[in-house]
């Protein structure tokens, strides 16, 4: 997947949830930063263990 798939699939889950466009574009931020510091296999063990 890409990350501009992930996190169209987050802007996706987020409008679903109601959050603000602002909300959405912090996250967004967010996200780019933890897949420019984190590798892939991390962020999926983080999701294992959530």
């Amino acid at each position: 997947m890409t990350d501009a798939a992930a996190i169209g699939y987050m802007i996706m889950a987020a409008e679903e949830a109601g959050l603000d466009g602002d909300a959405i574009k912090e996250l967004e931020h967010l996200m780019y930063t933890q897949m420019d510091l984190s590798t892939e296999e991390e962020a999926e063990q983080i999701y294992r263990n959530s």
